[in-house]
């Protein structure tokens, strides 16, 4: 088992994501580290820690004396680090230089290889996949070049207004339809309603010895309604599948 130390949820994702096969647990605190510890104290192998999060408990050796009073074994330590930490990185290892690191670089191709290689430096049980690690890496690029071109377009002001106003108007185009067939179906419903009373009135007038009209044809009127109901039921249809 692996514990993962990052803040950011989608980069714990993202490494996560490199090491399909094997169970990690993430955690966002140095306090959930602890917590993880006592709790899967005989299942973890290695920890994988942002080593900016993760100095204060190396720092005071909090992980090593918890491990003691444990009777466990201190877990393996792989380090990573961000860009924007190479600073922090080098006063880290001036007093850590037991622990491997690694530049997390999300522009990097080649970084799939090279977390895989160091983790199993410490650990060569690691169950890994490096080929479809290199796939997952390669999409997540490919997702956020995308979402970054987007968000670019967005800033720079380039969704033109004509584009707005054409789906403006395909809106208004759209709701004029659909207030069309609402009225279609409500003039059908009246119809059949008119058509109901008819067919209620005869059956009560048959009923009492009364006649309508003799030219009055019940089988007609019969097939008038069912008609009537069958257009119903198409611009229901229609109607819903327009909604």
């Amino acid at each position: 088992m692996i514990l993962l130390i990052e803040p950011d949820k989608a980069i714990r994702k993202k490494l996560c994501d490199l090491l399909s096969r094997e169970r990690i647990i993430g955690v966002d605190s140095a306090q959930q580290t602890l917590e993880m510890i006592l709790k899967f104290k005989n299942n973890l192998n290695v920890i994988i820690a942002n080593i900016r999060l993760f100095r204060k408990a190396i720092s005071r050796d909090i992980i090593s004396q918890l491990c003691q009073k444990l009777a466990i074994e201190t877990p393996s330590i792989v380090g990573f680090y961000k860009r924007n930490d190479r600073k922090f990185k080098k006063e880290f290892e001036k007093s850590h230089k037991q622990y491997k690191l690694i530049e997390y670089n999300e522009k990097d191709p080649s970084f799939p290889d090279q977390y895989i290689q160091l983790i199993k430096e410490v650990y060569p049980e690691l169950n890994a996949d490096i080929e479809k690690a290199r796939e997952v890496w390669s999409k997540q690029e490919q997702n956020e070049e995308l979402v970054d071109l987007h968000k670019w377009i967005e800033e720079e002001g380039l969704y033109i207004e004509e584009e707005k106003e054409i789906f403006i108007e395909d809106l208004k185009e759209k709701a004029k339809k659909e207030r069309r067939k609402k009225e279609e179906l409500e003039e059908k419903i009246a119809d059949i309603e008119e058509l109901g009373l008819l067919v209620e009135e005869s059956e009560k007038e048959s009923k009492t010895g009364q006649r309508r009209d003799e030219g009055e044809d019940y089988k007609k009127m019969y097939f008038e309604l069912k008609k009537k109901y069958d257009e119903l039921l198409k611009y229901m249809k229609e109607l819903t599948e327009f909604v």
